[in-house]
């Protein structure tokens, strides 16, 4: 396989019912051998947070190499990630079918994995992954927002300032008022 071809990705399944997929010792191993590839190539500089945090990780380190850099700050990269897949489809040139075998996005999803049957997630952390009731509280509000406008939502035709605050309403008003009869003069003539 030679870098940069024009194959489509391929997607190898996630074993998340094996017990070695939540491996420490595996997951930092696989993440100093996919953080290697990355550091070197930097083609996804410019993609998510996390390639900026963890090129200035490995920089920042005594040696300027990952040798240096220890496991637990791995952390600050596998936060800025948010798992849209961007670096996977469209930027590297070393995702499957290829033989280096980067797939960032899941290697991140397998750390976050391992925090949380670990116990290291936070209660933030473990709300805002409950996406089906944050979902529905969300559709909740949504319905309350959009109902029948009231002094709070009801906004100027004009400008689209809150109406109870706009200092052009009544200006907005007249002026349509105006508009209004102008077009009735002209239907009378």
């Amino acid at each position: 396989m030679r870098e940069g071809s024009l194959e489509a990705p391929v997607r190898h399944p996630i074993a998340w019912q094996e017990e070695s997929f939540y491996d420490p010792a595996a997951i930092d191993a696989e993440m100093r051998r996919q953080f290697d590839v990355c550091h070197t190539c930097r083609r996804c500089f410019n993609l998510c947070d996390s390639f900026p945090r963890l090129f200035d990780l490995i920089d920042e380190s005594k040696t300027g190499e990952l040798d240096s850099v220890d496991s637990k700050d791995f952390q600050r990269v596998a936060d800025a990630c948010t798992l849209c897949d961007m670096c996977f489809m469209t930027k590297c040139p070393y995702v499957p079918p290829h033989e280096f075998n980067i797939d960032f996005p899941h290697l991140l999803l397998r750390y976050k994995a391992m925090q949380t049957r670990q116990g290291q997630t936070t209660f933030a952390d473990r709300q805002l992954a409950e996406t089906d009731r944050n979902g529905r509280m969300a559709s909740m509000t949504a319905a309350w927002r959009t109902g029948p406008p009231t002094a709070a939502t009801r906004r100027c035709a004009a400008c689209c300032n809150p109406a109870p605050g706009c200092i052009r309403m009544r200006n907005c008003r007249s002026t349509a008022a105006r508009r209004c009869s102008r077009r009735r003069s002209r239907r009378r003539r």
